[in-house]
């Protein structure tokens, strides 16, 4: 299950987790939480208690009827144990179905955490950029000022300026310290760790044949489904048996029964239907934009290309640089926030059951 999912990813660099905990990967942030996860234990143990009721379930029926293949009644004492035991078993292999799809919600929920941390870290590379570029254009209009070639009221809006630049670093800061708790919290690391994240995603579009043959994929494998399309069987079983539930049950209202088991499985095929159709649709969009996005860094980087000749060439100013310098940051921020989004959504895309851990 886990190799599936993160193999949806391609990542750069194999570092080993030391007890310095100085480097982490992706891989060893999921294996982490994955062991520290306390609903994934509880999960596991309910297998374990519902497998237990099935097995005594089991032992009590002496007596296996045919679906469909007798018109009149078990007695009730027979019918009660067959729904005891098909209610046991599905409940048993429903939780191990939820124990997959904990697990695949923990691991887009990892994923996100790792990627939110590393977005928070650029964000603040950003904003140091900016400060730097807000203290030279304060150092160059108080050297105005005092040259009388800038206007007092000029200085006065580079002074606050700056100043906001560096509330705004300050904030970026205390954002990169929050992402990071959030990430060490559900992998169990200490609240001041803050390990070097050297994985990054590899752009690569979504390679699909058909969208109507992933959608049905998607819908043979999802635990909610699955558990709606059970539940049918067991209301079908059900419908012949008038002392099913232990005492008796209408006709009619066992009809009733298994026509709402139908229509909640009709319901929720279509809830997971559309649930990869919209991560399909929003991945294209995200690769649409990739491309705007991969030229507008190109073109950022040629602009700085530019101005640092003018500067070594003596007909440009270090201002100019460093607004270039700053721009290419900008577009590289944004050109990495697409490719991590587009990598969530392909994950979503795969398994959207996994959502529930969060957004993107």
């Amino acid at each position: 299950m886990l190799t599936l999912v993160v193999s949806l990813l391609v990542f750069f660099g194999t570092a080993q987790w030391a007890a310095a905990q100085d480097t982490l990967s992706l891989d060893e942030a999921i294996k982490l939480a994955l062991d520290h996860d306390m609903d994934l234990k509880k999960a596991e143990a309910e297998i374990e208690r519902t497998k237990a009721i099935r097995d005594d379930a089991q032992e009590n029926v002496q007596f296996t009827p045919v679906e469909g293949g007798y018109s009149g009644p078990y007695g009730p004492q027979i019918e009660a144990s067959w729904n005891k035991l098909l209610s046991a078993d599905l409940a048993w292999r429903a939780s191990k179905k939820d124990y997959e799809a904990k697990v695949d919600a923990l691991v887009l929920d990892v994923c996100k955490k790792y990627w939110d941390v590393q977005v928070a870290g650029s964000k603040l590379s950003l904003q140091e950029k900016l400060k730097g570029q807000a203290l030279i254009n304060l150092q160059n209009a108080r050297a105005g000022a005092a040259a009388g070639t800038v206007a007092p009221s000029t200085q006065m809006i580079a002074e606050s300026q700056y100043e906001q630049a560096i509330k705004n670093y300050e904030q970026a800061r205390h954002a990169l310290d929050d992402a990071y708790n959030a990430l060490n919290q559900a992998i169990g690391l200490d609240a001041g760790a803050r390990p070097e994240l050297i994985d990054d995603v590899k752009f690569e579009p979504l390679q699909v044949d058909s969208l109507d043959g992933a959608v049905f994929r998607v819908l043979e494998k999802a635990p909610a489904v699955w558990k709606a399309r059970q539940n049918i069987d067991l209301k079908r079983w059900a419908a012949d048996m008038m002392y099913f539930t232990g005492s008796y049950t209408p006709y009619d209202a066992r009809q009733k029964e298994l026509e709402q088991a139908e229509l909640d499985y009709a319901g929720v095929r279509e809830l997971m239907a559309k649930a990869t159709r919209t991560a399909y649709y929003q991945a294209r969009q995200v690769e649409e934009g990739y491309v705007a996005a991969l030229e507008a860094l190109k073109m950022a980087e040629e602009k700085l290309r530019v101005e640092r000749a003018r500067c070594e060439a003596g007909m440009g100013i270090k201002a100019d640089v460093v607004a270039a310098e700053v721009a290419v940051v900008q577009a590289q921020q944004a050109l990495d926030n697409l490719v991590r989004q587009h990598a969530y959504l392909k994950l979503a895309f795969e398994k959207p059951w996994a959502i529930s851990a969060g957004g993107m």
